[in-house]
């Protein structure tokens, strides 16, 4: 089998898996739905989040936040666990899913296909701007030195649903003159994660992903070691990842979810509140560095859906 045929095969293998798992996603949900507005009955909300890690449980991450929900809207809270991004976005159209954190792009494409959604709260680190950077990558001892090296070599991406793992590489390939889908030998590596390992133990030439996952998430838990990849490119400041609830929703449940995530989604306010012993130990995602949440509207995402018309972005045009 010629190298061509086998990425070919491959990404072939892994659209099929993806296109499976959003039906499995959605099939699982519907299942336990009484009707089409979504929710199994009135004490329930369904709350999923897209994959940052393909390699990890991450109910566990989410527990602090999902026992706030729960406090402040007296519902039981049901995390849908999901390997894929586009399950989360059907599921959302679908409206099968009541709340979700989606990443950037994720969101738009969300609303483009239909979803009735509102956006809340978007992420932010202490002290900091809601923004973050997609990193481009190679490993240590790799001769490429910028984007331009990435031609022709085999590069990780994580999704093509993910905002800094795929839309803003593509215009950051772009730029190079280098085609996304042509320009390159694409895999899908699935999760931040998985791009970043694939490209430190060399299974790709290149790769990209979120800076946290690069500059601290895997580094903390003793996957990656500090230096094991260089970073060639960053991109723009991307807006950050957005939590959004179903406009279907009940209006009580809708003002108490803001609530939650404009006022009470910090680590500060956690610890207040009883729900985690301090703010070492407390979550508001499964990214320990972020400190809360603040308020986000739609044209917030504005930049987003103008690199989806710079680069022609298939997916961010309606199915």
């Amino acid at each position: 089998m010629t190298s061509r045929n086998w990425f070919t095969n491959t990404l072939g293998d892994l659209t099929v898996k993806r296109s499976l798992t959003a039906l499995a996603v959605l099939a699982v949900l519907a299942a336990g739905c009484s009707s089409a507005s979504g929710s199994t009955d009135g004490d329930v909300l369904r709350f999923a989040a897209v994959p940052a890690e393909q390699n990890i449980d991450p109910t566990a991450e989410y527990k602090d936040i999902i026992a706030l929900i729960e406090k402040n809207t007296g519902k039981k809270v049901e995390f849908v666990r999901s390997t894929d991004y586009n399950a989360v976005i059907e599921g959302m159209v679908s409206g099968k899913i009541d709340l979700a954190e989606f990443g950037p792009l994720s969101y738009v494409l969300a609303k483009t296909n239909g979803a009735k959604i509102t956006p809340i709260a978007s992420m932010v680190e202490k002290g900091g701007t809601p923004t973050y950077q997609s990193y481009g990558i190679v490993p240590a001892g790799s001769r490429i030195t910028d984007i331009n090296g990435f031609k022709s070599t085999k590069v990780c991406f994580v999704d093509p649903g993910s905002t800094s793992g795929y839309l803003f590489p593509s215009q950051g390939l772009l730029g190079a003159g280098i085609d996304a889908k042509t320009g390159v030998q694409p895999i899908m590596a699935g999760g931040h994660d998985n791009s970043v390992l694939s490209v430190a133990s060399g299974k790709c030439d290149a790769g990209f992903a979120e800076n946290a996952m690069v500059d601290h998430i895997l580094i903390d838990k003793g996957k990656l070691k500090s230096g094991q990849v260089k970073v060639v490119w960053k991109s723009a400041p991307i807006p950050m990842s957005p939590v959004a609830m179903r406009d279907a929703l009940p209006a009580d449940v809708k003002a108490a979810l803001t609530q939650t995530f404009t006022k009470d989604a910090t680590k500060d306010r956690l610890v207040q509140m009883g729900i985690c012993k301090d703010e070492g130990s407390c979550r508001v995602t499964a990214d320990a560095s972020i400190w809360g949440f603040q308020p986000v509207n739609d044209a917030v995402f504005n930049p987003v859906r103008q690199v989806c018309a710079a680069t022609h972005n298939e997916k961010c045009s309606k199915a």
